[in-house]
């Protein structure tokens, strides 16, 4: 009955946002034959991966409940790492910082393609030539987190007091002139941060379909996350749960056959009209464009944003990458199996017993490093 119940409202939710979507590119004068569209029924569905397996993402995030109650080391910790992050933040940081909070995500993502590719990108999706891709990645309502991957119910759950709040005297505020951000988020809780969370699911869908650049993607995505330790409105942990509810989504979007075939599609129309673009195949255009940032730093610099200098705090705990991860890696090694495909992803990943990690079924997401998978080899 419940289950019935929340179906319906997927249904009715998901229905309203389709209608609503305006006919991108209508307006637009392009030189080819304007991109076809997804219809209100493939957008509507409803598909199973709308309603994870728990009814919230709260199960796979429930490692924060005993960090609360047992670890109080931890939850200090998590305090002052936020604290010299914010106060040791640069200009630059800042002010990307201050961006990344007004930006839709897909926008702040867009400078990991690189100089020329990055400006190519977010000229088509500006000027409406990808329709599909904005319908699933664009915006706060985009099909891929629509309805229930948007952290509203989680942050309710747990109720996190904000870091501005909670030491309102050590953590500067960042905002540009007019701002509104610390007035938003106040009464708001704190884990998981949906910034993170939509930065890292429209990060792997953007990797997904262009996995040449796959490694500077993900690293991006972990910028975002950090981001908003520069502003002082989230924790690392807060950061490192919306990685984990984020990679547990498009996991669960890529192993659904019919929400898959509407993420091939898009990134069937992205490639095409990036390379029309380009005017030539994107592996070579790529090679020439000048990156933002190389593979080795990309790697680098996010594993260091997997744990924020955490330490193993369970070193001896047993969980596996779970098996739908393996989806996440189908584009970038297409020749594999899913279970090949999944040892490279435990190859790469993080040891186990970090803060948030859980044993059992619910565990295992916070260990996955895509970055580091992306830059693998076979």
């Amino acid at each position: 009955m419940i289950a019935t119940r929340i179906r319906s409202v997927v249904v009715s939710i998901v229905a309203v946002i389709a209608l609503a979507v305006p006919a991108v590119g209508s307006a637009v004068a392009a030189p080819v034959a304007a991109p076809s569209r997804f219809s209100t029924a493939q957008l509507v569905g409803p598909y199973p991966s709308d309603i994870p397996p728990g009814g919230t993402y709260i199960p796979v995030l429930d490692g924060f409940s005993y960090l609360r109650a047992h670890r109080p080391d931890i939850i200090a910790q998590n305090l002052r790492i936020v604290q010299r992050t914010n106060n040791s933040a640069t200009a630059a940081q800042q002010a990307d910082a201050i961006a990344i909070n007004y930006d839709d995500r897909l926008e702040s993502l867009s400078v990991a393609l690189g100089a020329k590719l990055g400006a190519t990108f977010r000229k088509l999706i500006a000027g409406g030539q990808l329709p599909k891709v904005a319908a699933l990645v664009k915006g706060d309502t985009a099909r891929v987190g629509v309805p229930l991957g948007t952290t509203l119910l989680e942050k309710e759950y747990f109720d996190n007091p904000r870091p501005f709040v909670v030491a309102p005297s050590s953590i500067r505020r960042y905002d540009r002139p007019g701002g509104h951000l610390y007035a938003e988020l106040r009464n708001n809780g704190s884990y998981p941060s949906g910034h993170t969370s939509m930065g890292y699911w429209k990060g792997a869908l953007l990797a997904y379909w262009l996995p040449e650049l796959g490694p500077q993607i993900i690293a991006r995505a972990g910028e975002i996350g950090r981001s908003r330790m520069v502003l002082g409105v989230h924790y690392p942990l807060d950061v490192m749960g919306g990685r984990i509810m984020a990679t547990d989504i498009v996991a669960a979007r890529l192993t659904d056959p019919g929400f898959a075939s509407l993420i091939r599609q898009a990134g069937t129309q992205l490639r095409g009209a990036l390379e029309r673009a380009v005017g030539m195949p994107l592996s070579r255009f790529i090679a020439t464009d000048r990156p933002y940032l190389s593979t080795n730093a990309a790697v680098t610099e996010h594993r260091g944003m997997m744990t924020f200098g955490f330490g193993r705090i369970a070193p001896g705990q047993r969980n596996a990458i779970p098996a739908s991860a393996a989806a996440l890696l189908r584009t970038r090694f297409p020749g594999l199996s899913d279970a090949q495909r999944l040892a490279i992803l435990t190859r790469t990943a993080i040891g186990s017993g970090y803060p948030l990690d859980q044993a059992g079924a619910d565990g295992g997401w916070l260990r996955i490093d895509l970055a580091a998978a992306y830059a693998a080899t076979p």
